[in-house]
């Protein structure tokens, strides 16, 4: 029986020709572990070669593929975001705003989207994932148990309403009902310039205060951690999101994990956590500790 639209599940994500082995080996393990009948839409940065999109489907030729060259869709996006010069910047200027954008727009019709970053890398088998009904009327995110990685500072809760967002995530993979965006807020907060303190979390910060107005969830951190050195895996461990900053140390544990890990494991599905708003003292205190982490590699 055929798979109907409305039941077809898309996974989009966003790579380059900087480390595409590393990512094909990442979107590899996405298609070989997930039970789910899935289909990949890659966004590029416009660094694809053509011998790069030939790897690509060879690699991946079982998978129903498309790459969708995100500098030729730049046009058809920046319509869509018309009325919101803010927005319509990002997308223009930043790959954070092709990473957010472009997954929303590429199937307008579709009210549900499924994006995940290519750095995500899956072990074991799962299902139930890529589930419209979690998403419906929020977001679902990764969880951070270490870090707020967000743009601006914790004065700045103090001083508007609207800098509220919740504790702890990261867009390493976002999955959003498009009607629960607040595109006024998203529009306000790109244009407060004094908020954007370090520019590559503007995005994953406009997309905590957007969780923050909506029902979002995170995936629960056993099944899908952050690595940062301190982090932990677990037996239900499914996939890992291999931070670049420290991807090489942990590449080398999950290899020894691999050779003991035993054959025929049971399907996984992940459980969800409800997001919670965070307040001053709460992001002050996280804020804290990613500078003695990253300052005094004190983890």
């Amino acid at each position: 029986m055929e798979v109907q639209d409305d039941e077809k599940i898309i996974v989009q994500s966003l790579i380059g020709g900087s480390q595409l082995p590393f990512y094909l080996r990442c979107l590899k393990s996405l298609v070989t572990f997930c039970q789910d009948r899935i289909e990949l839409q890659l966004h590029t940065d416009g660094s694809l070669s053509q011998e790069d999109n030939e790897f690509i489907h060879a690699e991946l030729d079982s998978t129903m593929l498309v790459i969708n060259d995100s500098p030729e869709n730049k046009s058809r996006v920046l319509d869509f975001l018309q009325g919101k010069p803010n927005c319509q910047k990002v997308r223009k200027d930043s790959i954070w705003g092709i990473e957010f954008f472009d997954p929303i727009f590429a199937f307008a019709e579709d009210p549900i989207s499924f994006y995940l970053d290519a750095d995500i890398l899956f072990l074991r088998p799962f299902s139930g994932l890529f589930d419209r009904k979690s998403v419906k009327d929020g977001a679902v995110f990764l969880k951070d148990t270490q870090w707020d990685a967000y743009s601006f500072r914790p004065c700045h809760m103090l001083t508007s309403k609207k800098t509220q967002v919740v504790e702890g995530i990261t867009t390493g993979l976002v999955f959003w009902d498009k009607s629960a965006i607040d595109w006024d807020y998203l529009e306000w907060f790109l244009g407060e310039h004094h908020l954007h303190q370090i520019p590559e979390w503007i995005m994953p910060t406009a997309q905590a205060g957007l969780a923050n107005r909506c029902e979002a969830k995170t995936i629960s951190p056993i099944h899908i951690p952050n690595l940062y050195p301190n982090a932990r895996t677990y037996d239900d461990t499914f996939g890992v999101h291999l931070l670049g900053s420290y991807r090489k140390q942990w590449i080398e544990k999950l290899e020894d994990r691999k050779k003991t890990q035993r054959k025929n494991l049971p399907i996984i599905n992940p459980s969800l956590e409800k997001c919670v708003s965070q307040n001053f003292f709460g992001y002050s205190l996280r804020q804290f500790r990613r500078w003695k982490n990253t300052r005094l590699n004190i983890w």
